[in-house]
């Protein structure tokens, strides 16, 4: 465990699942959260979402740059729990799922993984859909959105560790989509 100590005696339990199947789970997971978004704003503001004069370069741009920004900001997060700070935090991508991600590799307390996972989706995603919501703002809304729907496997994460004391410890797995969670025996 990286040489970190949780407990004089820590059992511990995978909560994972391959890249694959988490995109899969993901794909499922937006279809409520895609209903619950983008109903109420088509019904207040109708659809203004794609500006006619619609850039597919510049879209393709702000895409990468929200992904590359999305896993910083769980780096930055984790980091500021972590006891080495940034130097716990690897970054890398699984290109066979196109998949980038943000590993910490020292135990958090469940409380800062939570922060940790949840982060992007409320910085680049909750955050311009609500402003969206209330200005009518199509390309912010739909900028949120997809940045809402991008943290899926932020929400399963978040859903897994729902019923985790907030005290308890979890640690990113190095290898799989989840966590290693450490109890007393």
């Amino acid at each position: 465990m990286n040489n970190y100590t949780v407990g004089t005696s820590a059992r511990s339990t995978e909560h994972i699942m391959g890249f694959g199947t988490a995109n899969l789970y993901g794909a499922l997971v937006s279809i409520p959260i895609a209903a619950i978004l983008l109903i109420p704003y088509l019904l207040v503001w109708g659809n203004n979402l794609i500006p006619f004069e619609f850039d597919l370069f510049y879209a393709f741009v702000v895409l990468v740059t929200g992904i590359v920004i999305h896993e910083l900001l769980h780096g930055f997060a984790w980091a500021l729990y972590a006891k080495s700070g940034v130097k716990s935090i690897k970054f890398g991508m699984k290109w066979k799922y196109l998949t980038p991600y943000c590993h910490c590799r020292e135990p958090l307390r469940v409380k800062h993984y939570r922060i940790g996972a949840a982060m992007p989706m409320v910085a680049l995603g909750l955050i311009p859909t609500a402003i969206a919501l209330i200005t009518g703002n199509g390309p912010m809304f739909l900028f949120g959105f997809v940045f809402t729907i991008a943290a899926a496997g932020d929400v399963i994460a978040l859903i897994t560790l729902y019923s985790f004391d907030a005290d308890d410890w979890v640690l990113d797995h190095p290898d799989e989509v989840g966590f290693i969670s450490f109890s007393a025996e």
